[in-house]
C-alpha cells in the first residue's frame, strides 16, 4: 500500500520549490528517486535535481509534450529511454526521466500529499545510493550514505542487500565496501573525518556472507487498476 508522507520541502531551492506543485503532473509510472528524494525524506541537505524513474519504456518527444510543466523546456539529453532538461521558475530547475524496464524495488513508494508524486522508498534510495558509489566517486553520494546510516533504521548491510535486489547479479557487494573506504578520487578528499570514520566502521562492520535477504519486485505504474 503506498504511504503518504511529510515532504522536507524546506531543502528545496527557491527554484525547486517553485517547480514543486506542478510536479503533481508526473506520469504516474515515475518515481522520484536520488538525492532529493532522499533529502526530502530526512532533510540532511539541499538538492537540486529531481531525478524520475520508471519501469516502462520512455518516449522522450511524447514526454515533453504531455507533461505540462515541460513546456518551454531547454532540452540537455534526449534519447531512447532518457530525458534531461531545465525548466526555469526565476532560477534553473534540472529534471531527468528514465525508463528502466528491468528496474527493481524492495519496499513501497510513498506519495506526497497535495501533489501526489511518488517518491521512492528509503530502503530503495538506500540501495540505490550503495550502487551508485560503485560508478562515481561524489562527495554528495557519501554524504548521502553517512546520512542513511545516521537515519538510524537501514545499516550498511540492509543496504547492500536491498541493492543486490534491485539489480540483481550485476551488482557486487564487495565493490562498495571498497568504494566506501577509498577517498582519493573526485570531490572526497573534502569529506568530514566524521562521515569518513563512519562510513569506514560501518564498512568493518559487515559480513558478506550474513547480509539479509530480500526480494524485488516490478515497479508498479501507479495508476489505479
Amino acid at each position: 500500500m503506498t504511504q503518504i508522507f511529510d515532504p522536507r520541502l524546506d531543502i528545496l531551492p527557491a527554484s525547486q520549490r517553485r517547480l514543486w506543485d506542478e510536479l503533481g503532473d508526473t506520469p504516474a509510472d515515475f518515481i522520484l528517486y536520488g538525492g532529493t528524494a532522499l533529502a526530502l525524506r530526512i532533510g540532511h541537505r539541499k538538492s537540486v535535481d529531481f531525478d524520475f524513474f520508471s519501469s516502462e519504456p520512455l518516449d522522450p518527444a511524447k514526454l515533453l509534450e504531455q507533461v505540462p510543466y515541460l513546456k518551454n523546456a531547454s532540452v540537455i539529453q534526449s534519447e531512447v529511454n532518457t530525458l534531461t532538461v531545465t525548466v526555469r521558475r526565476r532560477g534553473p530547475v534540472k529534471l531527468s526521466f528514465f525508463g528502466v524496464p528491468r528496474l527493481r524495488r524492495v519496499g513501497e513508494t510513498s506519495k506526497a500529499p497535495v501533489t501526489g508524486l511518488r517518491v521512492a522508498s528509503l530502503l530503495d534510495l538506500a540501495g540505490t545510493k550503495a550502487a551508485v558509489v560503485q560508478r562515481r566517486a561524489e562527495a554528495k553520494d557519501y554524504i548521502d550514505v553517512a546520512a542513511i546510516l545516521s537515519e538510524g533504521s537501514i545499516d550498511l548491510p540492509l543496504a547492500l542487500a536491498s541493492a543486490k535486489a534491485i539489480y540483481g547479479a550485476q551488482f557486487n557487494p564487495q565493490n562498495t565496501l571498497k568504494a566506501l573506504v577509498f577517498f582519493d578520487e573526485g570531490n572526497l578528499q573534502g569529506l568530514s573525518q566524521r562521515i569518513k570514520k563512519q562510513l569506514v566502521d560501518a564498512v568493518r562492520g559487515v559480513d558478506l556472507s550474513k547480509l539479509p535477504h530480500l526480494t524485488g519486485k516490478k515497479l508498479d505504474s501507479g495508476r489505479k487498476r
